[in-house]
């Protein structure tokens, strides 16, 4: 008589181990057995089409962060700021503050930013030229985005270092659903001593503008609308702390999914038209933020679940984006794959402001390392990756022979 095996209990638990370093096969578990899943902070969503639904129904939005953060971080400098910043909050409000921000991110900027952040590239690989050897994350995926949007903002050289550190500090704190007490210190330290600085920074560009993101807020506030300096400041940080963390996570992720499938890498090197085609299947394959939230305006259905008002709902992108029922084989790293409509940047009003900016370095980044390095690979054969609220490689040893 043929026996049944116990079925496998559906548990989400992104702080495990083995989660962090795979989700996939627990996301996949996830999915297929519980789609919209109740966990004690929320419900968690897994399909494709659930995601993309709930980002951009206006039957869900932002209203309920505040809570949610009060319970994760407590009260303090980084609650404040997390809690205020543009993406915190719902129309007409988050309007407003997006409509201030997006000329930085026009189509024509972003444009016009090409050729510097081109050379910016070859700069940082002309420093590991010589070199048989280097990890790229540290040498390049690191500090190109970071240069792009010190540079937009408009920050004194000498002090990038140190809004690198607040923006660490801050990010870990944002990504830990229980962080303790000395994540918690640090990432409040941080906030605080980021705000301050940027107060400061906002009365020097008052009075010597320049042709940056922050000179460009203060002139709209001036110009009669009703920003005001600190709005502008929790602009500029929180653009800070999305504008480089994400960006590096996603080119490093990328030349790892390149390089661990590597007739897609010698796909490239022999047609670098598919870069374009690329860049998309590496953002759905392996994209940096793993979760987005919404808060249910009125009670839904969902699935097959009744979702009260205000029940707190995780988008899961990346387990959205390895949806079979939305991406054929979605395991399967596949440039030339027909369909990549991925949410690796979220969607609806909320959408990722920076996204043509992120593509256009991770286009960038891979163009200049297949021409310099056609024949690159990976120096390990195990990536450690950093894991929670945002997705990518904490090292990559690659090897340039």
């Amino acid at each position: 008589m043929e026996t049944q095996s116990p079925r496998r209990p559906v548990i989400y638990n992104p702080a495990a181990a083995e989660f962090q370093q795979n989700p996939f096969p627990s996301l996949r578990h996830l999915r297929e057995n519980d789609p919209v899943h109740l966990t004690r902070l929320g419900w968690v969503l897994t399909r494709y089409k659930d995601c993309a639904e709930v980002l951009a129904s206006r039957d869900f939005g932002m209203r309920g962060i505040e809570d949610m953060l009060r319970k994760q971080v407590g009260p303090g400098p980084a609650f404040e700021f997390i809690a205020n910043r543009f993406h915190s909050y719902d129309p007409p409000e988050h309007t407003r503050l997006r409509s201030l921000v997006a000329g930085a991110f026009s189509a024509r900027r972003i444009l016009e930013m090409r050729v510097h952040i081109e050379t910016l590239a070859e700069r940082f690989l002309d420093q590991v030229a010589t070199d048989a050897s280097f990890d790229l994350v540290e040498k390049f995926a690191y500090p190109l985005p970071f240069w792009v949007i010190t540079e937009m903002l408009g920050t004194p050289m000498e002090e990038r270092v140190q809004l690198s550190v607040w923006t660490e500090q801050i990010l870990k704190l944002q990504g830990m659903p229980q962080p303790d007490k000395s994540t918690v210190e640090e990432g409040n330290a941080a906030a605080r001593d980021f705000m301050v600085y940027m107060r400061e920074l906002i009365k020097v560009r008052r009075s010597e503008p320049g042709n940056d993101l922050l000179s460009a807020l203060i002139v709209a506030e001036e110009q009669g609308d009703r920003l005001t300096a600190e709005e502008i400041a929790e602009c500029v940080v929180f653009l800070s702390n999305a504008g480089f963390g994400t960006t590096r996570n996603l080119i490093g992720s990328a030349v790892v999914a390149l390089l661990m499938n590597r007739e897609q890498w010698e796909l490239l090197v022999s047609d670098p038209s598919l870069i374009s085609e690329a860049v998309e299947e590496a953002l759905r394959y392996d994209c940096s933020l793993t979760s987005t939230p919404r808060f249910a305006r009125r009670e839904t259905i969902l699935g097959n679940r009744k979702l009260a008002e205000g029940a707190t709902v995780f988008c899961l992108l990346n387990a959205a984006n390895r949806d079979p029922e939305r991406f054929p084989d979605p395991d399967r790293f596949d440039i030339m794959r027909a369909d990549k409509k991925h949410l690796a940047f979220g969607g609806g009003v909320h959408s990722c402001l920076g996204a043509s900016l992120a593509r256009l370095q991770i286009e960038i980044a891979l163009s200049a390392l297949l021409r310099r390095y056609p024949r690159l690979r990976l120096g390990t054969e195990r990536i450690e990756w950093r894991s929670r609220l945002y997705r990518g490689p904490i090292r990559v040893p690659v090897v340039t022979d």
